[in-house]
């Protein structure tokens, strides 16, 4: 019998770079498919991005920073935004002077951005996913659109004591991940669902939203191009993504 056991990735900087999954990192899913053990995304992106990209390399996805689980192509759990909640922070976006874009099942809505930041998405989402009048969607996660770093320093400061922004390299936008509900939920979740324990849960990552999945496996596993504060959370720091990073780990674990 398999002793079951259960692998979370970050997209960006862990699993892919810009949307490519460099080889070694496919060799590794695959290495886990062929031993029978569960494989998950885990990310801030949408639902759609992280489907179109990888949902036939890996057993589910746990998108929007953990408030969006699918599995084998289905809907496992959602925690959307209530009208409260999501009212509140399109207030506070507003009066900050700075952009978003909302995040639901199958379509992602921009809140306040010009026409030029909203080409950008639709080039990276596709046309079809980007709905520009919204009817009556649930959301469950948004990135933040800012002009400059002041601006971007400022959301960090106005949101801390409810969301961990995860910026984009600097390129105009952060994912949000909220401190209700985030990645490790999403994890937590999933491991009451299969009957896992923590001790057989392995989790990848780079980024600061990632200190949250850290916090519920007992393997935290940082890549070498990861942010200072993951790797001081980590239990192994690993290569980084272009030098084989997530094979070497998987061999100092002993799984490969």
């Amino acid at each position: 019998m398999i002793m079951q056991k259960i692998f979370f990735f970050d997209i960006d900087g862990t699993l892919a770079i810009h949307g490519v999954i460099p080889e070694s990192n496919l060799k590794a899913l695959q290495l886990l498919k062929e031993r029978g053990y569960y494989t998950f995304i885990c990310t801030g992106r949408s639902p759609f991005y992280a489907q179109n990209l990888f949902a036939n390399l890996v057993d589910g996805l746990i998108t929007c920073n953990g408030r969006y689980i699918l599995y084998h192509h289905q809907k496992l759990h959602g925690e959307a935004f209530s009208k409260e909640e999501l009212y509140d922070y399109q207030e506070k976006i507003k009066k900050l002077e700075a952009g978003a874009m909302f995040v639901s099942d199958n379509v992602a809505v921009p809140y306040l951005l010009d026409e030029k930041q909203i080409q950008e998405i639709q080039k990276e989402y596709g046309k079809q996913h980007i709905q520009l009048l919204p009817k009556d969607l649930s959301f469950y996660t948004f990135d933040l659109f800012y002009d400059s770093l002041s601006k971007r320093d400022e959301l960090i400061e106005a949101f801390q004591k409810e969301l961990v922004i995860n910026d984009h390299g600097g390129h105009g936008s952060c994912d949000c991940s909220t401190i209700g509900f985030d990645k490790g939920d999403g994890i937590a979740y999933l491991l009451n669902h299969f009957h896992i324990d923590k001790a057989d849960a392995y989790a990848f990552g780079d980024g600061y939203n990632d200190q949250a999945m850290f916090r519920e496996v007992g393997h935290a596993i940082a890549m070498g191009n990861a942010v200072e504060e993951l790797k001081q959370k980590a239990t192994y720091i690993t290569d980084s993504i272009d030098c084989d990073g997530i094979m070497k780990a998987l061999i100092h674990e002993g799984i490969a």
